[in-house]
This record gives C-alpha cells, structure tokens and sequence, in this order.
C-alpha cells in the first residue's frame, strides 16, 4: 500500500535552479497544473542570474512532479540541488 499525506504528513520537497529569464516558464508550467505542487523563489536568488525555487508536493504526487521537472529539463536547463522527503511542520 503506497504512503499517502493524510497517513504520513509526508511532503516530497526539492530545490530547483533554473536562469532568471527561463523561471516565468517554471512557475507557469507548475500554476497550471493546479494542485500538484506548491512552490517559492528563495529570496537569496533574487538578485542572481538565476532563481532557486523550493518546490513541495505530497508524497503521493511525487512521481508526477518528478516526471513533469524531468519534462521540462528536455525543454531548458533545470537543475535538481535537493530532493528529499520532510515531514510537514
């Protein structure tokens, strides 16, 4: 039996780097596919030539959000910095 949010409070969290012009992109791509994730530009990459952006999911999603960031990093460069499994505070 696969790990639900309700069960675990699990959420699948990773941080993405993607260059500043290409993020407009990154944040339409995941806003339109409503519900699957929730995510935030990390204030430090504000200012950089690129954006760091946090992006969670409850784990059950996990495998989509994965198979939509490996997706787009066939369109653009997308780098994976973290991937990991939190529990939700």
């Amino acid at each position: 039996m696969s790990r639900t949010y309700q069960q675990s409070k699990t959420l699948y969290y990773t941080r993405l780097r993607v260059a500043k012009d290409d993020a407009f992109f990154i944040y339409f791509t995941f806003e339109s596919n409503e519900g699957l994730c929730f995510f935030s530009t990390a204030d430090e990459s504000l200012k950089g030539a690129y954006r760091d952006i946090d992006v969670r999911c409850p784990i059950e999603a996990k495998e989509n959000l994965k198979a939509l960031i490996a997706r787009l990093q066939t369109e653009m460069r997308l780098d994976v910095l973290v991937e990991e499994e939190i529990i939700d505070s």
